[in-house]
């Protein structure tokens, strides 16, 4: 197999998107190589290799030992190919969030640098926050760090300040200009990763806990937080969502039509819609 040696398992932790590029450089070098050669070659069924490549199903924990034969994998790239089903299969929250960070251990530095920046910037609640500072806010290297960890609500340290840009210029969320001020860029960070659902889970929950402080120490007239409790159809609720959706939208195009240089704080808007009760079905 042609390929075998051409693909780096450490530049994956989605052990289905590895096999699916690995089976296209393959047949990209050897025309004759096929799903159903491939799955002869692991022992499964060609229409389930098929549905395991497309992430659609997962190899059998009896099924994992073929392919770490068939790739001839030694000890350490074994053990981080069976780490990567366990991780792909995994859950709960606590469970992604586990594999993954073993998975991290697994890689070699080179291979997870980037990944790691990814998964602080959504496991830290206040690295967007320090993104959008970065309109309000002259900022220009660390010797700026404390004055701004001293401006957000509530306050930061001077190194979590450092981490968060210099995380936010390695993902190409913010860059530094010519005269030396760093400022967000317009790229958004899209990942299709099984950990982000975790991540955000997390994030959403340390904002929940923000708005609740600001009760206490925000004046109202510099905070607007309301509540709605009412009785719905449970079958109608994309309804409700479909009007948030749209209501998020406009408040962006509002927010967009504000220059940069304008602006002198960030806000953090939550829409939360939970149910309190449901009725046992009958």
């Amino acid at each position: 197999m042609f390929a075998r040696n051409k693909i780096n398992i450490y530049d994956y932790t989605d052990y289905r998107k590895f096999l699916q590029d690995f089976y296209e450089l393959e047949k990209s070098l050897d025309p004759t190589f096929s799903y159903r050669v491939f799955a002869a070659a692991v022992d499964v069924d060609a229409s389930l290799l098929v549905k395991i490549l497309q992430g659609k199903r997962h190899v059998s924990s009896k099924g994992i030992e073929p392919f770490v034969d068939f790739f001839r994998f030694k000890e350490a790239k074994a053990e981080y190919f069976r780490e990567m089903v366990v991780y792909g299969k995994a859950k709960t929250d606590e469970d992604v969030r586990k594999h993954f960070e073993m998975l991290q251990k697994m890689r070699p530095a080179v291979c997870r640098e980037l990944d790691e920046a990814r998964y602080r910037y959504f496991q830290q609640w206040y690295y967007p926050m320090i993104r959008s500072a970065l309109d309000v806010f002259d900022y220009r290297g660390p010797q700026d760090a404390a004055a701004l960890a001293e401006a957000c609500i509530p306050k930061l340290t001077a190194s979590q300040v450092e981490k968060a840009v210099e995380a936010l210029l390695q993902l190409g969320l913010a860059r530094q200009r010519k005269d030396g001020r760093v400022e967000p860029t317009e790229a958004h960070l899209r990942t299709q990763e099984h950990w982000l659902s975790a991540t955000i889970s997390d994030y959403q929950g340390r904002i929940a806990e923000l708005a609740r402080d600001s009760i206490a120490n925000t004046p109202k007239e510099k905070r607007d937080i309301s509540t709605l409790t009412m009785a719905l159809d449970s079958k109608q609720i994309q309804k409700i969502r479909d009007i948030l959706a749209e209501t998020r939208k406009a408040i962006v195009n509002v927010v967009n039509t504000m220059p940069a240089q304008i602006c002198d704080s960030v806000y953090q808007l939550n829409f939360q819609l939970f149910p309190m009760m449901k009725k046992e079905e009958r």
